[in-house]
């Protein structure tokens, strides 16, 4: 108790986000940003075997070239595509653009953080293949 009146928290059933579909985007928006953690887990542990020498960097990459870690790939890709579709949709409802005292239409934000986003993507992919 914090007073003279005891403390009020309801109870609610563990499967509350199951009742609406807004709860459940919002909850599987936020489980897919663990496969992001997973990814960054992955690029460390690259970047270890990559410090160990020529054989551990060899046996990470056999690791990568099986057909269950492929499969674990292709999830993770699925899952943080939807995470980025959900933030940039969340995006434009936080962040107002204005230009020339107009308010850009959330569309149009949207379009152009996905732009952005394929073009920061294309100059990785530059970096990569070339250098």
């Amino acid at each position: 108790m914090s007073g003279p009146y005891p403390l009020y928290v309801p109870k609610y059933p563990r499967s509350w986000w199951l009742r609406k579909g807004p709860y459940r985007r919002f909850a599987a928006r936020e489980i897919t940003s663990m496969f992001s953690a997973a990814v960054s887990a992955t690029l460390l542990a690259f970047l270890f075997a990559l410090s160990r020498g020529p054989k551990a960097y060899e046996a990470f990459l056999r690791l990568l070239d099986s057909p269950w870690m492929i499969a674990a790939s292709a999830i993770t890709l699925t899952a943080l595509l939807y995470h980025t579709a959900t933030w940039f949709r969340l995006t434009t409802h936080i962040v107002v653009v204005r230009v020339r005292g107009q308010t850009l239409p959330r569309g149009l934000l949207i379009v152009a953080l996905s732009v952005a986003w394929l073009g920061a993507s294309a100059v990785v992919a530059y970096f990569h293949v070339w250098f």
